[in-house]
């Protein structure tokens, strides 16, 4: 063969269809070889088949028989191989065509492979008994065998395929029968064979005690190299080889052909295997490498491809426990996650319950995986991470927590999936510690006393009651059991809310009566809600609440003392209250002695406010009395106490039950605050309207010089305002209009008082403040600067701020907020009924609009409320005129 191309005619043209657009071929375009070394004319040069005309002067001629005939001559040599590529089986996969009148005396056709780089043949096939028809070639190449110049072969390369770097097609006529002898050749352009080393681990995955293997390896470096290896590294251990494995059965891969056609044997470079885990670490940086040999141990002549390291080595171990539940007694859920990228390989994921404090596994779950997008945002370089998220359920129902304890949740992944995956290699995360001893809580939704006994409703939880299952209400009168049941705990979804970590928390409410005589609560009644380790409710409890409550209690709303009358309202509430029909107030003098006595008989009022917030006493929400007498000169001029008197006695003797008021001026203060103020009165010789309330007594005594005259109010009116819009918006105060009403109050801006003006409805709604409170001497004249008032009715708002705690117009939010506000005047604004005391709170005013109109409003803490209006012509007269009033009242009420 050798010689035979020392003679042969040749010539090189390329035209090449890919079969894949990732098949790498290298295609010189040369010219067309004649005998002779030199290039032949452009008429010589290969021709593409696609042509829609005959080659420049060439006539197609057609016999008698129509049978076509070929130009003679044409001395041109046209060939084209249309594909060039490696199949399933390894094989380089020839097709194309050939075509020239030098065929003509030749009758065999060769196709032959040549070794350019080792300037070898590597075989030759006999295509001349399967001619394939070529119509497109005939059309355009009128020359002989045109029609039947198509080819198509396989040629096994064997092992050159290793040794080889580019392999060049022939095409021959010839006219020996061996494919030597007179040949008309033409050399396609080389095709290159590829040099490249190819190779993916597609999956690694763990089963059992095995580290399986699956990919592929595709190289032509391996064509003379039968043995394949997988081989096993242990990079953190000094590149240590772990095992290795023989590739026994090939795996065929179609998918790597299209990828890479050029590539003996890419068809069946698949592998898939498996290493023993066994003296394997997973936790250690370990790397596979695919190795072809031609030595049968594989330690020699051999080509390798190192895959990326299966297990990094330091893999990112990171978690969070977000919730956990204890709510229902029966289960333990939590819900967190776990993300390391050994979990691809340790599989299979366990959820422990560990108790710390034992030392001891209480439980384990398999978890059910949950999406995590948020893990993949914060820890982008673990790959598993999106899937880390889990929520597990353990049954207690077979395990008992205990109380105290600590406990930790531990995240296992394993390669095992038996028990607790100890049995195989794993990761663990373990979470902070959960102490089981949080107290929860409990509440007294309703105590509320009846003629059947004690009714109450609340709820109690705690991680106290895993060692103590039994709950009990508990009843005391002075500290002494009078009574307990106990409690069989109802479902509490408002609780189990707020109260999730807490042992069976949605398990935690009840409503009982526990049956008594209301008479035999004569003391302070108490209520404990307890749980206990034992049935009876004795011995190993906690007590979660403690609470009590008063069996006798009162108010007197007003004590209002006239010259020659007396108006006393309020409440009067007992346990034993029930066979006491008869109600009387009794007046004693500072020694205790009694000075007068009178029945009540406007009694049983019904007060809702009390059935609500004093709902355990019998009998509250109708406890309401009022009585109104002309003072008997028995009380003139004292300074007494009263009593209010539930009796069996129609006398008021008898078995009763009392309540006491603090001490009352029976005009003994408004005698003497009288006597004085009329002695400043009569040196200013000016109008003034003042009024005080006492606080201990409620006592209202009030001046003025000139009987039926109204007072401009100027900014003491501002108070009005903020406690109108305090009522409006139930105390909740933007901080827009904090900032407002702070500025109004403290230094006296009236730009800002007429922006809260504004919002409570100007005019109409400062008018109707004055109806709310029956201030009916005060009127709002078109704006807040003309309001009209009397020192009388300010002390009907000043009670509402500072002498009704149960006010229902003011709640206690709005009452603090105004307290505060007043108590922090400014000093320039501070001037007035302050005089004379260390402690106070104030509002002043002025207004020019008819001489000087001053006016100082406020309380005196623990003493009084005061309200003080003037005119004078200048205001230094009428500072002054306030002043000496305020400090001769200090003076009298010490």
């Amino acid at each position: 063969m050798k010689n035979s191309f020392s003679y042969a005619q040749r010539g090189v043209a390329g035209c090449l269809i890919m079969a894949s657009c990732s098949f790498f071929l290298l295609m010189n375009q040369a010219q067309i070889k004649a005998d002779s070394a030199t290039p032949t004319t452009a008429t010589a040069q290969a021709q593409t088949v696609n042509a829609s005309a005959s080659a420049t002067g060439q006539q197609l001629a057609f016999d008698s028989n129509g049978n076509p005939s070929y130009n003679a001559t044409d001395q041109g040599n046209y060939a084209c191989l249309d594909q060039a590529q490696f199949n399933d089986d390894g094989q380089l996969s020839i097709s194309g065509w050939h075509a020239t009148n030098r065929a003509q005396g030749r009758p065999y056709h060769y196709i032959i492979a040549y070794d350019r780089t080792n300037s070898r043949e590597l075989s030759r096939v006999n295509v001349t008994s399967q001619p394939i028809e070529r119509d497109d070639v005939a059309t355009v190449h009128n020359v002989y065998g045109a029609k039947e110049s198509g080819f198509r072969t396989r040629f096994n390369l064997g092992t050159a395929a290793a040794t080889t770097g580019e392999v060049q097609i022939i095409s021959r006529y010839t006219d020996d029968q061996n494919g030597n002898g007179n040949a008309a050749d033409y050399w396609f352009a080389p095709v290159t064979v590829n040099r490249g080393n190819y190779a993916h681990l597609d999956q690694v995955t763990v089963d059992g005690n095995k580290l399986q293997l699956a990919g592929w390896h595709a190289t032509n470096l391996a064509a003379d190299k039968p043995y394949h290896y997988l081989i096993m590294v242990d990079r953190t251990n000094k590149n240590r080889e772990v095992s290795r494995v023989i590739v026994g059965h090939a795996v065929k891969r179609p998918d790597v052909v299209i990828a890479y056609p050029y590539v003996e044997g890419a068809g069946k470079s698949g592998f898939s295997t498996n290493f023993s885990l066994r003296g394997v670490n997973l936790s250690h940086q370990l790397q596979v490498i695919s190795r072809y040999s031609s030595d049968k141990d594989g330690n020699s002549d051999y080509v390798d491809f190192w895959f990326s390291p299966t297990t990094k080595g330091d893999e990112a171990n990171q978690g969070c426990l977000d919730s956990y539940n204890l709510s229902s007694g029966e289960t333990m859920t939590v819900s967190g996650w776990h993300a390391n990228d050994l979990a691809q390989l340790e599989s299979h994921h366990f959820i422990i319950l560990f108790d710390q404090t034992a030392n001891r596994q209480v439980s384990q779950t398999v978890p059910q995986q949950v999406e995590g997008p948020d893990v993949t945002k914060a820890f982008p370089e673990i790959n598993q991470a999106h899937h880390a998220g889990f929520t597990a359920t353990f049954d207690l129902s077979s395990t008992r927590l205990a109380a105290g304890h600590v406990y930790r949740i531990v995240s296992r992944y394993s390669t095992s999936n038996t028990g607790n995956g100890d049995q195989g290699q794993f990761v663990d995360y373990w979470y902070a510690p959960i102490k089981l001893d949080q107290q929860g809580g409990a509440c007294l939704d309703t105590v509320q006393m009846t003629s059947d006994g004690l009714k109450v409703a609340g709820w109690m939880a705690s991680d106290q009651s895993l060692d103590r299952p039994y709950a009990y209400l508990i009843v005391l009168n002075n500290g002494q059991e009078i009574g307990r049941t106990r409690l069989n705990l109802q479902e509490r979804g408002d609780v189990t809310k707020k109260y999730g970590q807490v042992y069976n928390s949605q398990n935690s409410g009840f409503s009982t009566l526990l049956k008594l005589a209301p008479r035999n609560v004569t003391g302070r009644l108490g209520v404990i809600l307890r749980f206990s380790g034992k049935p009876d409710g004795n011995r190993d409890y906690v007590d979660l609440l403690s609470q009590s409550f008063a069996s006798n209690d009162g108010y007197f709303d007003n004590i209002n003392v006239s010259p020659n009358s007396i108006y006393v309202s309020g409440w009067h509430a007992s346990n034993q209250s029930a066979d006491k029909p008869y109600q009387w107030l009794i007046f004693v003098n500072q020694d205790g002695h009694e000075l007068y006595r009178q029945q009540v008989l406007d009694i049983n009022n019904p007060r809702p406010d009390l059935a609500q917030n004093r709902s355990f006493i019998l009998g509250a929400g109708r406890a309401g009395f009022r009585l109104a007498f002309a003072i008997p000169q028995a009380l003139q001029h004292h300074v007494v106490r009263v009593i209010h008197r539930l009796t069996n006695d129609s006398q008021g003797n008898g078995n009763y039950v009392d309540w006491w008021s603090g001490p009352v001026d029976i005009n003994a203060y408004q005698q003497r605050l009288i006597s004085r103020w009329q002695q400043v009165a009569n040196r200013f010789a000016n109008p003034v309207s003042i009024a005080i309330q006492v606080a201990q007594t409620g006592e209202v005594v009030t001046f003025t010089n000139l009987p039926g005259q109204n007072f401009v109010a100027a900014s003491t009116v501002k108070v009005g305002i903020l406690a109108k819009l305090l009522h409006n918006q139930g105390g909740n105060l933007s901080a827009e209009q904090q900032g407002v009403a702070s500025w109004m109050i403290r230094f006296s801006d009236n730009d800002c008082a007429t922006e809260l003006y504004n919002e409570i409805g100007a005019e109409n709604g400062l008018n109707q403040l004055f109806q709310e409170l029956g201030m009916n001497s005060s009127h709002c004249n078109g704006h807040w600067a003309f309001t009209t008032t009397t020192a009388a009715d300010q002390l009907r708002l000043l009670h509402e701020i500072f002498l009704n705690p149960g006010s229902t117009y003011l709640n206690q939010q709005s009452r603090q907020y105004l307290q505060s506000l007043m108590g922090q005047v400014t000093p320039s604004q501070a001037w007035g009924i302050s005089v004379g005391s260390s402690r106070f709170y104030i509002k002043d005013g002025w207004n020019t609009s008819s001489g000087w109109n001053v006016s100082s409003i406020g309380a005196i803490p623990g003493k009084y409320t005061i309200a003080i209006y003037t005119v004078a012509p200048s205001f230094e007269r009428c500072r002054s005129y306030i002043e000496q009033l305020a400090l001769v009242t200090r003076q009298v009420i010490s």
